[in-house]
């Protein structure tokens, strides 16, 4: 299957400055584009593939602009109307021959407005001016495509790791490979005390800074930094780069090629329909119902459109939240805050809300003994403090070296858990769990509480 519905540059280049435009490659998505003059165009998101209910992700190239022409576009048919754009924070990323790394574009260029002559709908224009007739890529956020992982991992296994493993765990429907990296130092150790951490990533298509992010994660672990080296002694890595291949590959943004949201199906996943997810979950199971292993972090990465900065979505048992073992599940959030000044302890929360449920936290929080998370970053970028003292808040754009950064900060955050669950490190909470839960949990804790002073009195 090739690429589906987007747009290709035509047979004959028109006159220049007439500018022509192409999304047939991987990860693309422009499905039509209409010309309002030679200086501004509409363009129109192909939706996913089998699911006309998401269209957020764009990724397309156009060339053969006259030198320093300026031009406007339009993204006119976006599904998902609050976004950051609306904020003024959001921006998206372009890149040219003459610049090997995606910049953002300048906020002075981006307007985000309701627009009568769309049937008032929310658009979405940013003004470029072409330096030159060659091709430029523009982007709803900086691209991570399959093709890119597969050569970065080819490369991964020949540096010969000896403690860096690369399995195929599953095909997907189009016989793409869902790798399986296993990171250990010691392989052979498995005596009743190896502790198990997962990571997995890209489960919607469209949320690529969640490839950045593990891309960072991963290039730290082989690394040869003593805190690498020490990571890979005391915890066994199993990673799953990539859930969705498919999805990725044919630049959709939220559904697998069949256009299902796999991040609903992990409660009942079809090993044709959804492999890769009836892959992880069994996967996850047999680890955690192993004697000889003990799972300990379960980290689903995402990345969020509505939020700048990273944060924690984790699980709670409502019945549990003055117990102490809430206060473990408190650890990450706060040293991961502690190491990395983009990471939101505010935006931090534990929930139950019926719309996850089937999500890989919530699905996997149920089945397995250990702590479950979503890690969410931002599409665009981070709100913190400058290092004045004045307490005066900046935002700046998320670039690819933030995201792995991000990655890096995230295994140092693990290192320091592993020696907090020893009894090597004290972590200060800020605040007590239950502040961490959204309203309608917190209702919830209340009623719960009420229930508990009436039986009591009846008593």
């Amino acid at each position: 299957m090739g690429y589906v519905g987007n747009v290709s540059y035509p047979d004959t280049i028109p006159g220049q400055g007439n500018l022509v435009f192409e999304a047939s490659f991987e990860s693309g998505n422009l499905g039509r584009v209409d010309k309002v003059s030679c200086s501004e165009y509409d363009l129109f998101i192909r939706p996913d593939t089998l699911n006309n209910k998401y269209r957020v992700w764009f990724y397309f190239e156009c060339k053969n602009a006259s030198e320093n022409q300026r031009a406007i576009f339009n993204i006119v048919n976006f599904s998902k109307q609050r976004t950051l754009f609306e904020m003024g924070i959001a921006a998206p990323v372009v890149k040219s021959n003459a610049q090997n790394s995606w910049a953002r574009i300048p906020s002075r260029h981006i307007y985000y407005y309701r627009s009568s002559q769309h049937n008032d709908r929310w658009i979405l224009s940013f003004a470029f001016i072409f330096e030159s007739p060659d091709p430029v890529q523009f982007a709803y956020c900086i691209p991570y495509t399959y093709g890119q992982m597969q050569i970065w991992l080819n490369e991964l296994e020949s540096r010969k790791y000896p403690f860096f493993h690369r399995d195929l765990l599953v095909q997907t429907v189009q016989k793409r490979r869902v790798d399986l990296i296993t990171i250990d130092a010691t392989p052979d150790t498995f005596q009743g005390s190896k502790k198990m951490i997962f990571l997995t990533a890209r489960v919607h298509p469209g949320e690529s800074p969640s490839s950045h992010v593990m891309h960072g994660i991963i290039e730290f672990l082989v690394s040869k930094d003593d805190r690498a080296q020490k990571l890979r002694k005391v915890y066994c890595f199993k990673i799953i780069p990539m859930l969705n291949p498919d999805g990725v590959f044919l630049g959709n943004y939220r559904c697998s090629l069949m256009g299902h949201d796999l991040n609903r199906m992990w409660r009942t996943p079809s090993d044709w329909a959804h492999p890769s997810i009836y892959a992880v979950k069994n996967l996850l199971t047999q680890y955690d119902n192993n004697p000889q292993a003990q799972t300990v972090i379960y980290v689903d990465l995402h990345a969020h459109s509505q939020k700048p900065n990273c944060f924690l979505y984790g699980n709670v048992n409502m019945s549990a939240v003055e117990e102490k073992s809430t206060f473990r599940q408190l650890w990450l959030p706060h040293l991961l805050a502690d190491l990395s000044e983009d990471y939101s302890l505010e935006f931090t929360q534990f929930n139950t809300d019926v719309e996850k449920a089937g999500t890989g936290r919530r699905t996997m929080g149920d089945l397995l003994s250990c702590l479950c998370y979503t890690l969410e970053v931002s599409f665009f970028s981070y709100r913190h403090t400058d290092s004045s003292g004045n307490g005066i808040q900046h935002c700046t754009p998320y670039l690819q070296y933030k995201y792995e950064a991000l990655g890096e900060a995230f295994c140092r955050a693990l290192l320091n858990f592993y020696e907090a669950d020893c009894g090597l490190r004290e972590i200060v909470l800020e605040r007590p769990f239950k502040t961490f839960l959204p309203a309608r949990a917190q209702k919830t804790l209340k009623k719960q509480a009420r229930k508990v002073i009436q039986t009591v009195m009846m008593k």
